[in-house]
């Protein structure tokens, strides 16, 4: 009887386990105040810079900086949606797309699956800023950090042709569009 009880008791044990390694939340970076061009919300305008960003395919062609930026937004908000109490009315299935997004970009751009979210959105960021200034050292630099896959002169190619990828858009576009509706409706 003792033994039926400790195999039992094992059994729960690894039962629970396994809970614990199926509900484990998604990597979540801090963007920083006054990223993207705000003053205010930073999750909201890294919907709008997500969402504008990969519904104007033609902007973004040869534009790295709009590019970076985009894929700064979407890194941050994969984990964001994903772990703050604020997004928990959002349809668990865009949550859900928008970190698929999240994976999607990284391997398009070259971006190492494990790479963390804080270092993917601190450089892709940093990236925006150097090609938007015209700061070729900077950018040389940022392109040869280890978050990168790929060798830089392969990660400048791809940030200058993301490719239109209709689940990226439509993820952001939902994403966006219930941020519209919830600050309408909340104030």
């Amino acid at each position: 009887m003792m033994r039926f009880g400790t195999l039992m008791g094992a059994c729960a044990l690894t039962l629970l386990a396994g809970c614990a390694l199926e509900n484990r939340l998604p990597d979540t970076a801090m963007m920083p105040s006054g990223s993207l061009g705000t003053n205010g919300d930073v999750d909201v305008r890294s919907l709008q810079v997500a969402a504008y960003s990969f519904g104007h395919y033609d902007e973004m062609m040869g534009n790295p900086a709009m590019a970076a930026n985009a894929v700064a937004a979407v890194d941050y908000m994969g984990g964001k949606l994903n772990t703050s109490p604020r997004w928990t009315n959002m349809p668990g299935l865009w949550r859900a797309q928008i970190l698929q997004s999240r994976e999607i970009l990284r391997d398009v751009v070259g971006i190492s699956p494990t790479a963390p979210s804080q270092a993917v959105v601190d450089d892709m960021l940093a990236l925006g800023k150097a090609y938007q200034a015209g700061d070729q050292g900077a950018v040389n630099q940022l392109l040869a950090s280890p978050i990168f896959a790929v060798p830089p002169a392969e990660v400048a190619r791809r940030l200058a042709n993301i490719p239109e990828l209709p689940v990226v858009n439509n993820a952001t576009t939902h994403a966006a569009q219930f941020e519209f509706d919830f600050t309408t409706v909340s104030g």
